[in-house]
């Protein structure tokens, strides 16, 4: 089992060439608060769309760089998100990161938390869910990724229209997480809890169970005008916010 003392968590900052305050605030948070921690964890959507380990722009290059840079102190691990799920083992390489399965329990300090993106957690959902167990299946996913590029470029922009219209109707722009699936993810475990992002509501909560102990749900919010890390000093944690623009780190 992965096992660090200190280490950030960071989720759902939809990096990509539209939002370059995005991509100076991350650069920023890499030098100034990754780079003092033992590991850094992505827990998905990372990225606003990916289309294929072989069709990186000059921004994809440049952060696998950096994130590479970073593992001269710091270890980096990536978790594929809904947006970024065809992110593969050649990006997690080009990193030197490791790219880890959802769910993965991991242990900061002496507890163990399992670490997900949060998306297959949202099961009233239910028109997500059926799509996402055919688009992320092996056999439908490496067909995707032998799509001339172009078709795949289409897709992606198809899904990111729909997912638009989608959050313009009356529908809730973010299904929150259903109980009894995050009760069952931690059902018969000694874990500390649940870390997830998805759903963009960052908070803290408690999960009670009958014959369970109780745990906590770890919500990280996603980046837009605020960031959000997620920090372990052994078993101490802490979730911190800080305005894109002015930099401040630490403001929890």
């Amino acid at each position: 089992m992965i096992h660090h003392r200190r280490a950030v968590l960071i989720s759902d900052l939809h990096l990509s060439e539209s939002r370059p305050d995005l991509v100076r605030a991350f650069y920023a948070f890499l030098d100034d608060v990754a780079s003092q921690h033992e590991a850094l964890f992505i827990l998905g959507d990372f990225f606003e769309y990916w289309v294929g380990d072989d069709a990186t722009t000059s921004l994809h290059d440049d952060i696998a760089k950096r994130l590479h840079q970073l593992t001269e102190t710091t270890a980096v691990y990536l978790m594929v998100g809904n947006r970024d799920f065809a992110l593969g083992n050649d990006y997690a390489k080009r990193c030197n990161a490791t790219l880890l399965p959802d769910p993965t329990p991991v242990q900061f300090g002496t507890q163990t938390w399992v670490l997900s993106h949060g998306d297959r957690l949202c099961t009233d959902d239910r028109g997500y869910q059926r799509y996402r167990a055919i688009i992320q299946s092996p056999a439908v996913l490496g067909t995707l990724r032998r799509l001339p590029l172009a078709w795949r470029l289409t897709l992606a922009e198809r899904l990111r229209k729909a997912s638009k219209d989608r959050n313009r109707t009356d529908a809730p722009r973010h299904f929150d997480v259903n109980q009894k699936a995050v009760k069952r993810t931690l059902k018969g475990t000694r874990h500390a809890g649940l870390i997830h992002g998805h759903t963009h509501m960052a908070d803290w909560h408690r999960v009670s169970d009958d014959n369970e102990p109780e745990r906590e749900r770890l919500v990280m919010g996603d980046w837009d005008e605020l960031g959000w890390y997620l920090q372990f000093e052994h078993d101490s944690k802490t979730l911190n916010r800080f305005s894109i623009t002015q930099l401040t780190f630490g403001q929890d």
